[in-house]
């Protein structure tokens, strides 16, 4: 399988949702596939991901990376036989865009916590570059999961002429309000240990105890009550130690700020290209019921939308991994798209 990464620098700055601006926005990206005049697909990572949706060969994996090798290759819905996949870095990400983590280019130290709010606009507006910078005209389809799902919205909505199709996985217009209120926490608690040092901390120092603490129940989260999650408490746990190892915490709570505050009601009515919703039964960050509150908003807008469930014991995680079942259902809507 032919496969490419690279990162795009704009050569304006970014204006960002909160104001100001960002210059020198980098954004990180791989590509599976060969491309050809109409078979792009972008494909957007969830919260704890990166633009590696497959291990990078030759290299150690990492817990961001891997995470679409059930939906992306040869023979998967994403077919790279047919398809040109770019996973682009979502805007805020530690692993190649801008973010925490990056050098800030006036004062040549990492921007720490001095990075500005970056929001699912300014995330979507990110990806918008990138593509402009590929001479991509138009898009088959915008895949997103969890948080990429709520930026594939965004960008559906911010450039409806070049987007044929979105997939949204495992995400609704928002969060649960109960999970709104604990992400948006997760920078104050972060600033309450006493490693976090205003957010200026050494690579990798910081406050790694909360840190992990907040992936552990992120990934408790994710598994849900049943089905896949891991056969020990001690693996989940290894898992979260694994997570916050390779994750910034000001990038981590950047990301849970974003999510957290995204409310996409009111923009899904500018939406104009045929959406798939997949849900899965144990979903705890996007409960059938709220994406059904989406499918139906969508549906009253004249939109084309199409609702998808995945039975229990299939959770969040399931949708990448756990089940099958989705399969057939996105591999359609790509295809119907081009």
């Amino acid at each position: 399988m032919y496969q490419t990464h690279g990162s795009y620098v704009s050569p304006v700055a970014l204006p960002l949702e909160e104001g100001g601006l960002l210059g020198a926005a980098r954004i990180a990206w791989c590509a599976y596939g060969e491309r050809s005049e109409d078979n792009v697909v972008v494909l957007l990572h969830d919260l704890p991901h990166s633009h590696h949706a497959l291990h990078p060969a030759g290299q150690d994996a990492g817990p961001h990376s891997g995470w679409g090798s059930e939906l992306l290759g040869e023979g998967r819905p994403l077919d790279t036989a047919a398809l040109h996949v770019v996973v682009p870095n979502l805007l805020g990400s530690p692993f190649g865009s801008t973010s925490p983590v990056a050098v800030d280019p006036h004062v040549g130290r990492p921007y720490g916590a001095a990075l500005p709010t970056v929001t699912v606009l300014d995330m979507a507006r990110g990806v918008a570059a990138l593509l402009r910078s590929m001479k991509v005209e138009r898009v088959r389809a915008v895949v997103g999961v969890g948080l990429g799902g709520l930026v594939a919205l965004r960008l559906a909505a911010l450039f409806a002429e070049r987007v044929a199709g979105v997939a949204v996985l495992g995400a609704a217009r928002t969060l649960p309000e109960s999970l709104r209120e604990r992400l948006g926490l997760s920078r104050h608690l972060l600033r309450l240990d006493p490693d976090f040092h205003d957010g200026h901390y050494a690579p990798g120092a910081g406050p790694r105890r909360t840190l992990r603490k907040q992936t552990l129940e992120y990934l408790r989260l994710v598994h849900g009550p049943g089905g896949e999650a891991p056969d020990t408490p001690q693996t989940l746990e290894a898992q979260a130690q694994a997570l916050a190892d390779c994750f910034d915490a000001n990038a981590w709570a950047l990301l849970c700020t974003a999510y957290a505050g995204a409310d996409l009601t009111e923009c899904l009515a500018e939406v104009r290209a045929p959406v798939l919703l997949a849900a899965a039964a144990n979903d705890a960050l996007a409960p059938p019921a709220r994406v059904r509150d989406t499918y139906h908003l969508l549906s009253a807008a004249g939109i084309r939308a199409h609702y998808h469930e995945l039975p229990e014991p299939c959770s969040h995680q399931g949708l990448l991994a756990g089940s099958r079942r989705l399969h057939g259902p996105l591999r359609d809507f790509v295809r119907r798209r081009g």
